[in-house]
């Protein structure tokens, strides 16, 4: 059994956003769809980050809203995939966790973070995409502290 044509659409945006985390233009949040990202962060001994916070998408949002968040400290950028948004209009807890490698270079103190609510579409014949287009439903930039765990 094969992926889902939204799941690869998912994974190559997943790669693409770890590319291009901080260069996303401002907030798209509106009344009905927002996420946030809670002030402090973790960092274990060995880099692993971990984010946290609430997201909202509204009843009818599109299928397959993804949350996609971004770290970055110093040179060292990390594109995290927190998976599934439930799009009911109630607001929801999210958590995500991933490290670059080994020694990822993440350390307590000021990081710049990025989350947001997107939806990725495939055009083209089944399983042979000619385009990928990317909608954010709402996003949240700014920074957090890091925190050793």
């Amino acid at each position: 059994m094969g992926l889902p044509v939204s799941r690869i659409a998912v994974a190559a945006l997943s790669a693409l956003a770890a590319t291009a985390a901080c260069a996303v233009p401002a907030s798209a949040d509106s009344r009905a769809n927002a996420i946030s990202v809670e002030d402090h962060a973790r960092v274990s001994q060995d880099g692993r980050v971990t984010l946290s916070g609430s997201y909202r998408c509204e009843p009818g949002s599109p299928e397959g809203v993804q949350i996609q968040t971004a770290v970055g400290q110093d040179h060292n950028r990390l594109g995290m995939n927190a998976g599934d948004a439930v799009c009911d209009g109630a607001v929801h807890e999210w958590s995500v966790s991933g490290a670059i490698g080994v020694d990822s270079g993440f350390h307590p103190g000021d990081a710049e973070v990025q989350a947001t609510l997107t939806v990725a579409r495939l055009h083209g014949a089944y399983l042979v995409p000619r385009a990928i287009s990317q909608s954010t439903l709402a996003e949240h930039r700014g920074h957090v502290t890091l925190d050793r765990h």
